[in-house]
C-alpha cells in the first residue's frame, strides 16, 4: 500500500484458525451471548500465533477495527476492543483507540460486494509508526483494507492486520 506522500507502506492481513468448530463458537459466545471472559481466550490465540510466526510486533500499537454504535449500544462492548486490549496486555504493548467508524451499517449477512463498500473509517495523525491491527474474523477483507488505509493515511509506516478467525 502506499502512503499519500507515495511511500509503500507495509500491511500484511492474518487470520489464524478457520471459523468453525470450536473457533467459531467461541465468537459467537462473545458477540452474542455476551461472554466477555472469551476475549481473554481469542487474545491468546493472536499472541501465540504472532510469536510462532515470528511477526516483528516489537514497537507497536494495538488498536482495533471497531464495530458499529449500534453493536456497541446491543452489547455493551465492543468486541474487537477487549481483543485487542487483553493482546496488549500479554505483550505489554500499548493500546490506543486510532479508528473510529463512520457508519453504521454492520457487515454480518451481506454479500461479500456489498461488504468491499460498506466500512468506512476515519483517524487521526499518528506518533505510532508501526500498527497491530486486530479484528474478531475476517471473511473479506474489507474491514481490514478500510482500517489500514485510514491507519497509513493518518501516518502509519506499518501494519498488521490480525484477526483469531477468518472464513476463508
Amino acid at each position: 500500500m502506499a502512503s499519500a506522500s507515495g511511500q509503500l507502506v507495509e500491511v500484511q492481513y492474518v487470520g489464524i484458525a478457520a471459523h468453525e468448530g470450536a473457533m467459531r463458537n467461541a465468537i459467537l459466545n462473545l458477540k452474542y451471548r455476551h461472554q466477555r471472559a472469551v476475549s481473554k481466550q481469542l487474545a491468546l490465540v493472536v499472541v501465540d500465533a504472532l510469536r510462532n510466526n515470528k511477526f516483528e510486533i516489537d514497537d507497536c500499537v494495538i488498536t482495533w477495527a471497531p464495530t458499529t454504535t449500534k453493536r456497541i449500544r446491543q452489547r455493551g462492548f465492543d468486541h474487537s476492543e477487549l481483543i485487542a486490549r487483553h493482546v496488549g496486555a500479554y505483550l505489554h504493548a500499548p493500546v490506543r483507540r486510532l479508528l473510529r467508524r463512520t457508519n453504521d451499517r454492520p457487515q454480518t449477512g451481506h454479500s461479500r460486494t456489498d461488504r468491499l463498500n460498506a466500512v468506512t473509517f476515519v483517524g487521526r495523525s499518528l506518533r505510532y509508526k508501526s500498527v497491530l491491527l486486530v479484528d474478531d474474523v475476517t471473511t473479506t477483507g474489507a474491514t481490514f483494507r478500510a482500517a489500514a488505509t485510514e491507519l497509513v493515511r493518518c501516518g502509519a509506516r506499518r501494519v498488521i492486520c490480525v484477526a483469531p478467525s477468518r472464513t476463508r
